[in-house]
């Protein structure tokens, strides 16, 4: 079960509700399921596809101290048991829910707050010029959120950014690796009530789960001798691993290994057989290994486009090496006799 701190703001400027106010208490106290539909191989969507979500709500006021309230929570500890925070606002004028992407640390007040209070300024003087949300844009492009929606790069200005920079400034304070995210939402009479709530209950199902990958692995064998390249970088660098990549939306995980292994050693290959099917867990994300054994159709080395080198190795030395840690059960499974 996902846990969300979902935000509200009391009405403003002489409005007597605020969409954002009754959005969050209609959530309040509620748990439940949201289906977020099918996901095909290759179409970079979450992993989990119908989320058990618990929701509770905060009322926060219009002013320097409902600003700062989810800041100062962070900051006092005493909020660890959330998965995601989602703040909601109101923007009026505005005909589809914003998403904002970034809390920018100036205030551009143009009236007062509900306390009266004109500010014009830096938020919190020496810290970051902005801080992007936390969460994972392209998980939200690639979800079916059913209603249109916009992406936005200035939170206003006002309390809403204030209170987005305070949160996020105080979880990259914490180092914490908590989903943010600030969404503006249309009046009442611009998107009904329900269409809002299903709109923020979706984004909640998103946001609290890492984006996921699904990858195909080409496995070579040549009388007990396993082929294996060393990551260039940047992301786990000189780590060991089996050649092979992310299977692009609407590719076969076949046609994946045999361009994934063109662009990666320049081999002509020919996939023979699926073999083993591995889930990860990395911090920011998770990933499916689909790993293939393949048959090399080419005659040259292999080349270094992604790699520094490439070896084969020998079922006993398999680990001494330092694999990649998705990679790991299935040198435990080639270790353990599997024989191709």
């Amino acid at each position: 079960m996902y846990k969300i701190l979902i935000t509200g703001f009391e009405p403003f400027a002489g409005l007597e509700t605020n969409v954002s106010e009754i959005v969050a208490n209609s959530l309040d106290s509620k748990t439940f399921n949201i289906n977020l539909g099918e996901i095909g191989i290759g179409i970079r969507k979450i992993r989990d596809r119908n989320p058990l979500l618990s929701v509770r709500s905060e009322i926060l006021t219009v002013d320097r101290s409902g600003s700062n309230c989810i800041s100062n929570v962070l900051q006092s500890d005493s909020i660890n048991d959330i998965d995601a925070i989602i703040h909601l606002g109101l923007a009026r004028g505005a005909l589809i829910p914003r998403i904002e992407t970034k809390g920018l640390n100036m205030n551009r007040f143009s009236s007062p707050d509900n306390e009266g209070r004109i500010a014009n300024g830096e938020i919190i003087p020496g810290a970051p010029s902005e801080i992007p949300i936390s969460v994972s844009l392209e998980s939200l492009q690639n979800e079916n959120l059913k209603y249109p929606f916009e992406f936005s790069e200035d939170a206003g200005g006002f309390v809403c950014n204030e209170t987005l920079f305070n949160t996020l400034h105080a979880l990259q304070s914490l180092d914490r690796n908590l989903p943010c995210i600030f969404v503006h939402l249309p009046s009442e009479e611009t998107m009904c009530i329900d269409e809002q709530i299903e709109f923020v209950s979706l984004i909640s199902g998103i946001i609290v789960q890492p984006k996921h990958i699904d990858v195909v692995a080409a496995i070579f064998e040549d009388e007990g001798n396993w082929f294996a390249s060393r990551r260039k970088g940047p992301l786990h660098t000189d780590k060991w691993e089996f050649p092979g990549g992310k299977i692009e939306n609407g590719e076969t995980e076949e046609a994946s290994l045999v361009r994934e292994c063109k662009e990666e050693l320049d081999w002509d290959i020919t996939p023979e057989e699926k073999i083993l099917v591995i889930d990860h867990k990395y911090p920011d994300f998770t990933v499916t290994i689909h790993f293939w054994r393949c048959i090399s159709l080419s005659n040259h080395p292999p080349a270094n486009h992604s790699h520094t080198e490439h070896r084969w190795i020998k079922t006993s030395l398999l680990g001494d090496f330092d694999w990649l840690d998705a990679d790991i059960p299935l040198i435990e499974f080639i270790q353990s006799g599997f024989k191709i």
